[in-house]
């Protein structure tokens, strides 16, 4: 009798995020199963590119799921008009939904002013336009922010009113935080309670703190004085909390996208990892993960990937239901923490190269690595089952 391994085809997931800056996450999904196929013929590849909420997250979606694109005009991080694409889409889960990307209104490339003067109010101009289309579930990808406000502009824009000591009215970004003396509920916000918003987070980050969003995140956006413009944050939160009664600054991903995790929680929005997201929508969680081994990976796997990037969400599930991981990224970090989080991390560069060829040639580098891979993946598993 032939051994198990020769009856049944190996089943692979292939999880991948985006390569920023070389391959989007379906070529990277592509190359892998190219490598996987080349080593170990007959497997079945089931390949399901992942996004964790940050830029790509929408097209992600909307390319598995088959959707449908429109766009509406909004005010970016600078202040400028500009048309902001928005996906429609339909999963078993959720029905219809809209879908975006924050970064394409407050996204870190596209900014030209100074980080206290840049806005979200466009991000709550996108949700008030497209509920006004008819779609009351909308999807938020939060990541790629050049923002630090806490969502204040968002807020302002639907929710809330911010005065200050002379009871007149503050347009909020970082830098006027400070001036807000009290807040109301706008008497214009009924329609919120009915639309269900889910903010897709790839950190799982506070608001404030050591591990929040200035912190941690600001200085790549431009904070000088982190210190205090986490004060100004946690100011901005109890004000808020004292109107609302709620405070939501220590969920886990409030702090993403420079806080507007923490206003959808504070519209009565869900928060929800983009990882995790996506692959229910592809009905790819819980007894449905019937897969032998599951590679995920990113274009660098760092500190940062444990704080609920993709690859670490992808990696939890597939721990959940005892199947081996493997991150295959562009480049790894020895932490020993991240070494822990998978069952192997491996960079795709089998030798020190410049960084303008291993974009030029990620392609390749990837699709090597993934048949090395699986070629000992498979000689493994054949070993131990025999």
């Amino acid at each position: 009798m032939p051994p198990i391994f020769m009856q049944r085809p190996l089943r692979v997931l292939v999880a991948p995020d985006s390569f920023k800056g070389s391959l989007p996450s379906h070529e990277v999904a592509r190359r892998i199963a190219a490598g996987i196929e080349r080593a170990l013929p007959g497997s079945i590849v089931t390949q399901a590119p992942i996004a964790d909420g940050g830029e790509g997250t929408a097209q992600t979606v909307a390319l598995k799921l088959g959707g449908q694109w429109h766009a509406t005009p909004i005010t970016d991080a600078n202040g400028r008009q500009v048309d902001l694409p928005f996906a429609v889409c339909s999963s078993a889960a959720l029905t219809r939904f809209a879908i975006f990307d924050v970064a394409e209104i407050v996204g870190l490339p596209a900014a030209r002013i100074a980080v206290g003067q840049r806005t979200s109010k466009g991000v709550g101009q996108a949700l008030r336009a497209i509920a006004a289309l008819g779609y009351d579930t909308i999807v938020l990808g939060l990541g790629g922010s050049s923002t630090n406000d806490g969502g204040a502009g968002m807020l302002c824009e639907l929710a809330v009113t911010a005065l200050d000591a002379g009871n007149t009215r503050v347009d909020p970004v970082l830098d006027t935080l400070g001036d807000i003396a009290t807040m109301a509920k706008r008497d214009d916000a009924a329609w919120l309670a009915d639309v269900t918003l889910i903010g897709l987070t790839d950190v799982t980050s506070p608001l404030t703190g050591p591990a929040g969003a200035s912190h941690v995140f600001g200085a790549q956006k431009g904070v000088e004085d982190r210190q205090a413009s986490d004060g100004l944050l946690e100011r901005f939160a109890r004000q808020l909390s004292a109107l609302t009664g709620e405070n939501h600054s220590d969920v886990a991903g409030a702090g993403a996208a420079g806080g507007l995790g923490f206003a959808v929680r504070s519209m009565g929005g869900i928060l929800q990892p983009g990882a995790e997201f996506i692959l229910q929508a592809l009905g790819l969680t819980g007894s449905t993960m019937a897969f032998d081994w599951v590679i995920t990976g990113e274009g660098r796997s760092d500190g940062q990937t444990l704080l609920g990037k993709g690859p670490f969400m992808v990696a939890r599930l597939a721990r959940a239901r005892q199947i081996p991981v493997t991150l295959l990224s562009g480049a790894v970090d020895p932490d020993p923490a991240l070494l822990d989080a998978f069952d192997g991390c491996f960079s795709v560069q089998a030798a020190p190269v410049t960084l303008a060829y291993a974009i030029e040639h990620a392609g390749e580098l990837v699709e090597a690595a993934a048949f090395n891979l699986a070629a000992l993946f498979g000689t493994s598993r054949k070993s131990a089952i025999e």
